[in-house]
């Protein structure tokens, strides 16, 4: 005997009324048809059908005058109410023991791990550096509820001290690079944060996450600080990227090339304050001896500059 095979069938027909433009009724009749071969006949089939039928159109919000109070305009930024009490290096340490010990999917879970990032936010860096010596364990999961929670934190003390555990090897590379890439999304970066983070650019080790993050958040700095070009934190990123440059780009082999590659990236990366650097990346990009990747890296490294700042007078000759 042959297997019985089920092959399913749907349909969906649907008709509107519209009139000047408003949608007044709409009803659609859908069916559902499955059958068993090879048995002619047999099978079963459903058929639904909804009606939909405007029955008036409001041309005001209907609210009265006194819940206008009430009604404000926001972002969809999560809200949370503000600690107005301090907050001490004890009690976020029971919260990360806490944390440890509630059920690892579970709404407690959840509303803990959120009053840990904010309450972090209260935290000198100090008292962060001792509360790491104190609750950097662990959980029974493997989970270190702090080393997730310092991202999001975004404060200069939680920033100091994840750049303190990447360069001292504290934490597994994979954190490692989530700290790098979490930079780019802190709201209000300092110059102290960019401070700290700057000889870490220096490390053999350095690699994509780590420049690429860097320049991030000097990217936003500078978004909000016109003049962040003669600030002592930026130059010394921005130095440390030239001398990568040396000058005019010239890479020795193709691991050599790589790097040069990433730099330029980062350079462009770091929006306003790469102008400094706009006669080196000239001289790069004009040397047609160069590999045409480094060419026009080069180029694209211009791409967050003003032109405003006369980065246009060194570009023309390029295109000779």
């Amino acid at each position: 005997s042959q297997p019985e095979q089920q092959i399913v069938s749907s349909q969906l027909e649907c008709v509107q009324s519209i009139r000047e433009g408003v949608l007044e009724e709409a009803e659609c009749t859908e069916s559902e048809r499955a059958a068993l071969l090879p048995r002619p006949g047999s099978g079963a089939e459903t058929r639904s059908r909804s009606a939909l039928t405007l029955v008036r159109v409001e041309t005001e919000t209907r609210y009265s005058e006194g819940d206008s109070e009430d009604l404000y305009v926001t972002d969809i930024l999560y809200e949370r109410e503000v600690t107005k009490r301090e907050v001490t290096g004890a009690e976020v340490a029971e919260l990360v023991w806490k944390l440890c010990l509630a059920h690892s999917a579970s709404y407690e879970t959840a509303d803990l791990f959120m009053t840990l990032v904010f309450e972090l936010r209260h935290l000198s860096l100090e008292t962060l550096r001792a509360l790491w010596q104190r609750s950097s364990f662990k959980c029974r999961d493997n989970w270190q509820p702090l080393i997730d929670a310092l991202p999001s934190c975004a404060t200069e003390a939680c920033v100091v001290l994840m750049k303190d555990l990447i360069a001292s090897g504290e934490v597994e590379e994979d954190k490692v690079e989530h700290f790098f890439w979490s930079f780019a999304f802190i709201p209000n970066p300092t110059s102290g944060m960019i401070e700290s983070l700057a000889p870490l650019l220096k490390s053999p080790t350095a690699g994509q996450s780590c420049f690429l993050g860097v320049t991030a958040l000097v990217h936003r700095f500078c978004s909000t600080h016109s003049s962040c070009g003669v600030v002592p934190a930026v130059q010394s990123v921005m130095r440390t990227l030239g001398k990568f440059l040396g000058g005019d780009c010239t890479v020795q082999d193709p691991e050599h090339l790589s790097k040069m590659q990433l730099v330029l990236k980062a350079i462009g990366n770091a929006g306003l304050a790469a102008a400094a650097l706009a006669p080196a990346l000239s001289s790069c990009a004009a040397l047609r001896s160069h590999p045409m990747e480094i060419r026009l890296a080069a180029v694209q490294a211009f791409r967050r500059v003003p032109c405003a700042l006369g980065v246009s007078d060194l570009l023309p000759h390029l295109w000779d």
